[in-house]
Protein backbone atom coordinates (compact mmCIF):
# COMPACT_ATOMS: atom_id res chain seq x y z
CA UNK A 1 0.00 0.00 0.00
CA UNK A 2 2.97 2.54 0.77
CA UNK A 3 4.46 1.87 -2.81
CA UNK A 4 1.34 2.94 -4.83
CA UNK A 5 2.29 6.66 -3.83
CA UNK A 6 5.27 6.47 -4.66
CA UNK A 7 4.69 5.31 -7.74
CA UNK A 8 2.18 6.98 -8.97
CA UNK A 9 4.34 10.21 -8.33
CA UNK A 10 6.90 8.45 -11.16
CA UNK A 11 4.47 8.06 -13.70
CA UNK A 12 3.52 11.78 -13.25
CA UNK A 13 6.84 12.82 -13.02
CA UNK A 14 7.64 10.88 -16.48
CA UNK A 15 4.19 12.50 -17.80
CA UNK A 16 5.10 15.89 -17.22
CA UNK A 17 8.70 15.33 -18.26
CA UNK A 18 7.57 14.13 -21.83
CA UNK A 19 4.25 16.75 -22.01
CA UNK A 20 5.18 19.93 -21.18
CA UNK A 21 2.09 21.47 -19.15
CA UNK A 22 -0.42 24.14 -20.87
CA UNK A 23 1.58 27.50 -19.41
CA UNK A 24 4.74 25.70 -21.49
CA UNK A 25 3.24 24.96 -24.20
CA UNK A 26 1.82 28.52 -24.45
CA UNK A 27 5.18 29.76 -24.08
CA UNK A 28 7.15 27.45 -26.56
CA UNK A 29 4.04 28.76 -28.84
CA UNK A 30 4.36 32.34 -28.00
CA UNK A 31 8.17 32.06 -28.88
CA UNK A 32 8.04 30.25 -32.28
CA UNK A 33 5.25 33.29 -33.47
CA UNK A 34 7.94 35.72 -32.80
CA UNK A 35 10.42 33.67 -34.42
CA UNK A 36 8.62 33.63 -37.29
CA UNK A 37 7.16 37.46 -36.94
CA UNK A 38 10.87 38.32 -36.66
CA UNK A 39 12.23 36.15 -39.38
CA UNK A 40 9.16 37.14 -41.67
CA UNK A 41 9.70 40.76 -40.94
CA UNK A 42 13.35 41.04 -41.99
CA UNK A 43 12.53 38.94 -45.18
CA UNK A 44 9.29 41.39 -45.77
CA UNK A 45 11.78 44.90 -45.37
CA UNK A 46 14.71 43.72 -47.01
CA UNK A 47 13.99 41.07 -49.81
CA UNK A 48 9.94 41.17 -50.78
CA UNK A 49 9.51 43.62 -53.45
CA UNK A 50 6.88 46.66 -53.11
CA UNK A 51 5.99 49.03 -55.40
CA UNK A 52 5.09 53.02 -54.73
CA UNK A 53 3.32 54.86 -56.90
CA UNK A 54 3.34 59.34 -56.69
CA UNK A 55 0.93 61.07 -58.18
CA UNK A 56 1.41 64.77 -57.14
CA UNK A 57 1.15 68.74 -59.17
CA UNK A 58 4.71 69.70 -58.76
CA UNK A 59 6.68 72.71 -61.13
CA UNK A 60 10.39 71.14 -60.69
CA UNK A 61 11.43 67.68 -61.47
CA UNK A 62 14.96 66.02 -61.83
CA UNK A 63 15.65 62.65 -63.52
CA UNK A 64 18.88 60.91 -64.35
CA UNK A 65 17.47 58.67 -67.38
CA UNK A 66 17.70 55.24 -67.38
CA UNK A 67 16.41 54.74 -71.06
CA UNK A 68 16.84 56.90 -73.80
CA UNK A 69 14.42 59.92 -74.46
CA UNK A 70 13.08 60.17 -78.05
CA UNK A 71 9.98 59.66 -80.08
CA UNK A 72 8.46 62.34 -78.14
CA UNK A 73 7.92 65.67 -80.14
CA UNK A 74 7.88 68.88 -79.06
CA UNK A 75 5.62 71.42 -81.06
CA UNK A 76 6.50 75.46 -81.70
CA UNK A 77 9.46 75.06 -79.28
CA UNK A 78 13.15 77.06 -78.46
CA UNK A 79 16.08 75.18 -78.17
CA UNK A 80 19.01 76.22 -76.75
CA UNK A 81 22.23 74.96 -77.87
CA UNK A 82 25.55 74.96 -78.40
CA UNK A 83 26.44 76.75 -81.93
CA UNK A 84 28.13 75.67 -84.86
CA UNK A 85 31.25 77.03 -85.98
CA UNK A 86 29.64 79.00 -88.85
CA UNK A 87 25.83 79.76 -86.47
CA UNK A 88 23.91 82.83 -87.53
CA UNK A 89 22.96 85.59 -85.05
CA UNK A 90 20.39 84.16 -82.49
CA UNK A 91 16.68 85.91 -82.25
CA UNK A 92 16.03 88.03 -79.49
CA UNK A 93 14.62 85.22 -76.71
CA UNK A 94 11.12 85.82 -75.52
CA UNK A 95 10.65 87.04 -71.98
CA UNK A 96 12.00 84.44 -69.43
CA UNK A 97 13.72 82.51 -72.09
CA UNK A 98 17.26 82.35 -70.86
CA UNK A 99 20.30 81.00 -72.89
CA UNK A 100 23.92 81.61 -71.67
CA UNK A 101 24.87 83.81 -74.88
CA UNK A 102 28.68 83.03 -74.77
CA UNK A 103 28.39 79.07 -75.17
CA UNK A 104 25.11 78.61 -76.50
CA UNK A 105 22.49 79.48 -79.49
CA UNK A 106 19.01 79.91 -79.30
CA UNK A 107 16.55 79.06 -82.02
CA UNK A 108 13.22 78.96 -82.54
CA UNK A 109 10.61 78.77 -82.53
CA UNK A 110 10.70 75.43 -83.83
CA UNK A 111 7.68 73.70 -85.80
CA UNK A 112 8.47 70.78 -84.63
CA UNK A 113 11.58 68.68 -83.09
CA UNK A 114 11.97 65.42 -82.10
CA UNK A 115 15.02 65.23 -79.52
CA UNK A 116 16.66 62.43 -78.70
CA UNK A 117 18.47 62.10 -75.55
CA UNK A 118 20.55 59.02 -74.23
CA UNK A 119 20.52 56.90 -71.27
CA UNK A 120 22.69 58.50 -68.43
CA UNK A 121 21.63 62.40 -69.39
CA UNK A 122 20.38 64.42 -66.64
CA UNK A 123 17.59 66.93 -66.59
CA UNK A 124 15.67 69.60 -65.18
CA UNK A 125 12.09 70.12 -65.77
CA UNK A 126 11.02 73.39 -64.82
CA UNK A 127 7.39 75.47 -64.76
CA UNK A 128 7.78 78.93 -65.79
CA UNK A 129 4.52 81.36 -66.59
CA UNK A 130 3.07 80.24 -69.81
CA UNK A 131 6.25 77.73 -70.45
CA UNK A 132 7.65 74.74 -69.48
CA UNK A 133 11.84 74.74 -69.76
CA UNK A 134 13.76 70.98 -69.91
CA UNK A 135 17.47 72.00 -68.87
CA UNK A 136 19.91 69.16 -70.14
CA UNK A 137 22.48 69.61 -67.10
CA UNK A 138 24.76 67.40 -68.68
CA UNK A 139 24.87 64.00 -70.96
CA UNK A 140 27.47 61.18 -71.34
CA UNK A 141 30.69 61.77 -72.13
CA UNK A 142 30.69 59.62 -75.46
CA UNK A 143 28.57 62.26 -77.22
CA UNK A 144 30.82 64.79 -76.48
CA UNK A 145 31.37 67.26 -79.89
CA UNK A 146 28.04 65.18 -81.60
CA UNK A 147 24.72 67.37 -81.82
CA UNK A 148 23.32 65.38 -78.67
CA UNK A 149 26.70 66.64 -76.99
CA UNK A 150 25.65 70.11 -78.03
CA UNK A 151 22.53 70.03 -76.35
CA UNK A 152 25.33 69.84 -72.52
CA UNK A 153 24.18 72.74 -70.60
CA UNK A 154 21.12 73.56 -72.47
CA UNK A 155 17.60 73.67 -72.95
CA UNK A 156 14.23 73.09 -74.66
CA UNK A 157 11.59 75.72 -73.92
CA UNK A 158 7.78 75.10 -74.97
CA UNK A 159 6.26 78.41 -74.96
CA UNK A 160 3.23 79.54 -75.28
CA UNK A 161 -0.47 78.37 -74.50
CA UNK A 162 -0.93 76.59 -77.65
CA UNK A 163 2.57 74.95 -77.67
CA UNK A 164 1.58 73.15 -74.43
CA UNK A 165 -1.62 72.13 -74.91
CA UNK A 166 -0.04 70.03 -77.86
CA UNK A 167 3.04 68.62 -74.99
CA UNK A 168 0.44 65.62 -74.46
CA UNK A 169 2.17 62.84 -72.36
CA UNK A 170 6.10 62.81 -71.55
CA UNK A 171 6.77 59.76 -70.78
CA UNK A 172 10.73 59.41 -68.74
CA UNK A 173 12.22 56.21 -67.32
CA UNK A 174 15.37 56.68 -64.84
CA UNK A 175 15.86 58.15 -61.23
CA UNK A 176 13.29 60.60 -60.68
CA UNK A 177 13.22 63.40 -57.75
CA UNK A 178 9.56 65.19 -57.57
CA UNK A 179 10.05 69.08 -56.14
CA UNK A 180 12.56 71.51 -55.65
CA UNK A 181 15.63 71.46 -53.58
CA UNK A 182 15.51 73.62 -50.72
CA UNK A 183 17.85 76.39 -52.32
CA UNK A 184 15.94 76.51 -55.16
CA UNK A 185 13.67 79.47 -54.42
CA UNK A 186 12.74 80.58 -57.72
CA UNK A 187 11.38 76.90 -58.82
CA UNK A 188 7.45 76.28 -57.80
CA UNK A 189 8.02 72.75 -55.71
CA UNK A 190 5.06 69.72 -54.78
CA UNK A 191 1.19 72.06 -54.57
CA UNK A 192 -0.41 68.69 -53.60
CA UNK A 193 0.06 64.57 -54.59
CA UNK A 194 -0.66 61.69 -52.80
CA UNK A 195 1.39 58.03 -52.08
CA UNK A 196 0.79 55.07 -52.70
CA UNK A 197 3.00 51.73 -51.28
CA UNK A 198 1.69 48.67 -52.92
CA UNK A 199 2.94 44.91 -51.21
CA UNK A 200 2.36 41.66 -50.44
CA UNK A 201 0.62 40.22 -48.00
CA UNK A 202 0.92 36.34 -46.71
CA UNK A 203 -1.90 35.17 -48.74
CA UNK A 204 -0.63 37.56 -51.40
CA UNK A 205 2.47 36.24 -51.51
CA UNK A 206 1.32 33.17 -52.99
CA UNK A 207 -1.12 34.36 -55.08
CA UNK A 208 1.27 37.05 -56.24
CA UNK A 209 -1.60 39.83 -55.50
CA UNK A 210 -0.29 42.83 -54.50
CA UNK A 211 -2.24 44.84 -51.91
CA UNK A 212 -2.78 48.62 -50.92
CA UNK A 213 -0.18 48.50 -47.40
CA UNK A 214 -0.10 52.69 -46.62
CA UNK A 215 -0.96 55.45 -48.47
CA UNK A 216 -0.71 59.25 -47.35
CA UNK A 217 -0.95 62.92 -48.68
CA UNK A 218 1.96 64.84 -49.84
CA UNK A 219 1.87 68.35 -48.47
CA UNK A 220 2.70 71.83 -49.98
CA UNK A 221 6.14 71.93 -49.79
CA UNK A 222 7.78 68.36 -50.23
CA UNK A 223 10.29 67.27 -52.15
CA UNK A 224 10.11 63.33 -53.39
CA UNK A 225 12.02 60.63 -54.08
CA UNK A 226 12.65 56.76 -54.43
CA UNK A 227 15.46 55.02 -52.37
CA UNK A 228 17.35 52.28 -51.99
CA UNK A 229 18.45 50.38 -49.26
CA UNK A 230 21.66 52.43 -49.12
CA UNK A 231 19.86 55.99 -49.43
CA UNK A 232 20.33 56.39 -52.89
CA UNK A 233 18.14 57.25 -55.36
CA UNK A 234 16.45 54.81 -57.11
CA UNK A 235 14.54 54.20 -60.45
CA UNK A 236 11.58 54.31 -61.63
CA UNK A 237 9.16 55.55 -64.27
CA UNK A 238 6.86 58.79 -64.67
CA UNK A 239 4.41 60.18 -66.94
CA UNK A 240 4.59 64.03 -67.23
CA UNK A 241 1.29 65.76 -68.21
CA UNK A 242 0.33 69.94 -67.66
CA UNK A 243 -2.00 69.90 -64.26
CA UNK A 244 -4.05 72.56 -66.11
CA UNK A 245 -4.89 73.39 -69.54
CA UNK A 246 -7.13 75.96 -69.53
CA UNK A 247 -4.91 78.57 -67.82
CA UNK A 248 -1.40 80.10 -68.35
CA UNK A 249 0.42 77.36 -66.10
CA UNK A 250 2.71 75.20 -67.24
CA UNK A 251 2.25 73.07 -63.15
CA UNK A 252 3.02 69.09 -64.01
CA UNK A 253 1.12 66.34 -63.15
CA UNK A 254 3.52 63.89 -62.06
CA UNK A 255 2.35 60.34 -61.77
CA UNK A 256 5.38 58.05 -60.78
CA UNK A 257 5.74 54.45 -60.39
CA UNK A 258 8.82 52.61 -58.35
CA UNK A 259 10.54 49.93 -60.10
CA UNK A 260 9.77 46.91 -58.05
CA UNK A 261 12.02 46.13 -55.59
CA UNK A 262 12.71 47.10 -51.87
CA UNK A 263 12.55 50.67 -52.76
CA UNK A 264 11.13 52.73 -50.24
CA UNK A 265 9.56 56.72 -50.35
CA UNK A 266 11.68 59.47 -49.13
CA UNK A 267 9.64 63.18 -48.02
CA UNK A 268 11.35 66.13 -47.29
CA UNK A 269 10.12 69.30 -46.34
CA UNK A 270 11.13 72.84 -45.75
CA UNK A 271 13.42 73.03 -42.82
CA UNK A 272 13.15 69.27 -42.18
CA UNK A 273 15.07 66.51 -41.96
CA UNK A 274 14.03 63.64 -44.48
CA UNK A 275 11.22 60.65 -43.61
CA UNK A 276 11.47 57.30 -45.01
CA UNK A 277 8.11 56.56 -45.84
CA UNK A 278 8.15 52.31 -45.07
CA UNK A 279 5.08 49.79 -44.03
CA UNK A 280 5.53 47.53 -41.67
CA UNK A 281 5.25 43.21 -41.75
CA UNK A 282 2.59 43.88 -39.50
CA UNK A 283 0.47 46.59 -41.45
CA UNK A 284 0.82 43.63 -44.35
CA UNK A 285 -0.51 41.24 -41.70
CA UNK A 286 -3.48 43.43 -40.43
CA UNK A 287 -4.88 43.50 -44.21
CA UNK A 288 -4.30 40.06 -45.03
CA UNK A 289 -7.81 38.28 -45.71
CA UNK A 290 -6.77 35.44 -43.83
CA UNK A 291 -6.00 37.29 -40.54
CA UNK A 292 -9.27 39.08 -41.03
CA UNK A 293 -11.42 35.86 -41.14
CA UNK A 294 -8.96 34.40 -38.18
CA UNK A 295 -10.10 37.00 -36.23
CA UNK A 296 -13.75 37.14 -37.05
CA UNK A 297 -13.58 33.33 -35.86
CA UNK A 298 -11.94 33.91 -33.03
CA UNK A 299 -14.01 37.20 -32.60
CA UNK A 300 -17.32 34.85 -33.07
CA UNK A 301 -16.26 32.03 -30.74
CA UNK A 302 -15.09 34.31 -27.88
CA UNK A 303 -18.35 36.15 -28.31
CA UNK A 304 -20.62 33.06 -28.12
CA UNK A 305 -19.25 31.77 -25.20
CA UNK A 306 -19.72 35.01 -23.56
CA UNK A 307 -23.05 35.61 -24.19
CA UNK A 308 -23.36 31.83 -23.03
CA UNK A 309 -21.81 32.85 -19.96
CA UNK A 310 -24.42 35.95 -19.56
CA UNK A 311 -27.40 33.64 -20.64
CA UNK A 312 -26.68 31.47 -17.95
CA UNK A 313 -26.83 34.06 -14.88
Amino acid sequence: MSNKPAKRGRIFHTVTRFCPSALNSVRFVLLIAAACTITLGFYFTFKLERTIIVDAVTGALEIELSSELSGKAFRNVWICKRPAEAQIAAPQPPDGIGCPRRTHHLTGPVALDTPVLPSGSFLKMTSLPNALRIDVISVPERYSGTDIGKMEGGAYIILGKNALANLGTLPLSGKIQIGSQFSETDRVSISYGTFQIRGYTPVGLISRDMRELRTGVLQSGAHVRFINNDGNTAGGHAAITLAETEIESALMRVTAISEPGTNDLAIRYYFTDEVKMRPSFLEAIIIDPLFQLLISIFGAIAGYGWLKRMLAL
